[in-house]
């Protein structure tokens, strides 16, 4: 494999790859925009914020995300976070 090919490898990896998200103590995995199940965008489509959330977080990382988010506020916030780690939303 030439170094070319093991960087756009590289590359192709870390497009797919999930990322990491820091928020109260904890990390959450989260699959890139691109990869979030069609279940999840038609929730969202129809107003089901916090349902498209569970299934891109799936029900383990709900469950944490759950016990530390009670208000609006809370989730708001933590989009707030996921937006900033996606390079997205206002800085």
């Amino acid at each position: 494999m030439t170094k070319r090919q093991r960087s756009e490898a590289a590359d192709n990896a870390a497009e797919i790859a999930p990322f990491k998200v820091s928020w109260r103590g904890k990390f959450f995995l989260l699959p890139r925009p691109e990869n979030f199940p069609l279940e999840a965008l038609e929730a969202e489509e129809e107003g089901k914020h916090l349902t498209a959330l569970k299934l891109i977080l799936g029900a383990d990382q709900y469950t944490t995300w759950r016990r530390l988010a009670v208000t609006a506020a809370d989730a708001e916030e933590f989009s707030t976070v996921v937006m900033k780690e996606l390079g997205r939303g206002n800085p």
